[in-house]
């Protein structure tokens, strides 16, 4: 291994080492200790431009998805525009046969698709093809539901308020006959 990727495996290891997990099981939260965010910086500045995602990916080993997941969290929130990890290619992850990279793309703050239907269903297919990431696949269904809800609702807004009352119809129709002539 050259001295370059082991200098990246190092100072990739060295955040790992300033995380750790609270709460329950079901309920984990990654903390980060102190310096960790320095360390992911000095991370970033070392390793390639492109490809980050995938470097993160290949140097993270054994490290626990959730630990994985909450380093791209970081980047995909803290990164103007997305420059730094590529949230395309985790989404593909969503249809991975590895059931690792399933794991970390269920635990990114990213949905499998941009429709809220089409992720229902993929999360459907997670869960029969992973069935131990059940709990993964409820707890992002939860946050598709009430996606659906809020996308439901602002139609209904937009129904409720934009459509012509039907006592007024009428009237109104008869105007634009007037007026057509």
């Amino acid at each position: 291994m050259s001295t370059r990727i082991q200098a990246l495996k190092d100072q990739l290891e060295k955040v790992y080492a300033l995380m750790g997990v609270t709460g329950r099981r079901g309920q984990q939260r990654v903390v980060f200790g102190e310096g960790a965010f320095g360390e992911l910086l000095q991370f970033i500045d070392m390793a390639p431009d492109d490809k980050l995602t995938d470097l993160i990916y290949r140097m993270s080993g054994d490290h626990p998805p959730l630990f994985i997941a909450a380093v791209f969290n970081i980047l995909v929130w803290s990164a103007e525009s997305g420059e730094t990890v590529d949230v395309e290619e985790i989404a593909e992850w969503f249809y991975s046969d590895q059931a690792k990279k399933v794991e970390i793309a269920l635990q990114v703050d990213i949905f499998p698709s941009n429709s809220m239907e089409e992720s229902q269903r993929i999360l459907t297919e997670i869960e029969r093809k992973f069935p131990h990431l059940r709990q993964l696949c409820a707890d992002l269904k939860a946050e598709v539901d009430h996606r659906l809800e809020e996308e439901e609702s602002w139609a209904k807004y937009r129904r409720d308020t934009f459509e012509m009352p039907k006592e007024m119809t009428g009237s109104i129709l008869n105007i634009i006959r007037d007026i057509k002539g």
